[in-house]
């Protein structure tokens, strides 16, 4: 019979930015789930586009990328359901876990916004793919105009959000104070950030606490031990290969 324990699927932990939205999400709810790793970079599956990476990647479900929620469906023989996209799995797990979107109407709508934003937006950022094994140092030719403009977008928002916080009780030091999906979803940027030597970008004092705080996570913290671990290296993932 089927374990009814749900399964994360997920790809790389030091490339992945979407499986690590989802994982990270889980783990700070205290969700008992299965990791499933489905690993590229190695001597099988060298690199993604491949025959073999795209036969690896459909153990993950439908669309053939991950992260990817597996869950049994209450009363069935073992029937398992798909979840996939970050911001669907935790629409998902808010179900169970209201907790996981701010508790305010508006603060929840705001939330959410800027959750798509992040999903859909910020695209100079992403050309700093997310290595979180290795450190550079700055470098003023891959920083441009449109890369200081997401990094100010960002430094608004958190610089907004933490200075309502920081006025709360029980404050935790996330955008809303407690942790919410808007915090799973910039975790990336966060890798990104300290990876590039980005972080003296960030305008604010409290968006910058706001970075530390993030890294110092225990779930943020426990997914980096894991990706040092990995040896597998893919090319189209290494800014500087």
């Amino acid at each position: 019979m089927a374990s009814s324990t749900p399964q994360l699927y997920c790809l790389n932990k030091n490339y992945s930015t979407w499986s690590l939205r989802g994982w990270v999400a889980m783990r700070a709810l205290n969700i008992d789930f299965e990791t499933v790793m489905l690993t590229v970079g190695g001597p099988g599956v060298p690199d993604m586009g491949t025959p073999a990476a795209d036969a690896l990647m459909m153990r993950a479900g439908p669309t053939g990328k991950t992260p990817a929620l597996h869950v049994q469906k209450p009363g069935s023989s073992g029937e398992k359901h798909i979840i996939f996209e970050s911001l669907a799995i935790m629409e998902y797990l808010a179900e169970d876990y209201p907790s996981l979107w701010p508790a305010d109407r508006f603060e929840r709508a705001y939330a959410r916004s800027l959750a798509a934003e992040m999903a859909t937006s910020f695209e100079a950022l992403r050309n700093y793919s997310m290595n979180i094994r290795k450190t550079y140092p700055f470098d003023p030719e891959l920083y441009n105009a449109n890369v200081e403009k997401n990094i100010l977008r960002l430094s608004s928002i958190w610089e907004e959000l933490r200075s309502k916080a920081v006025a709360k009780d029980n404050d935790e030091g996330f955008l809303f104070g407690s942790f919410t999906a808007l915090d799973a979803m910039y975790a990336p940027i966060m890798f990104r950030l300290r990876g590039f030597s980005l972080k003296d970008k960030l305008q604010g004092k409290l968006a910058a606490a706001y970075v530390d705080h993030m890294l110092n996570f225990e779930a943020m913290r426990e997914w980096e031990e894991s990706s040092s671990l990995e040896t597998e290296w893919v090319k189209r993932n290494e800014v500087y290969n």
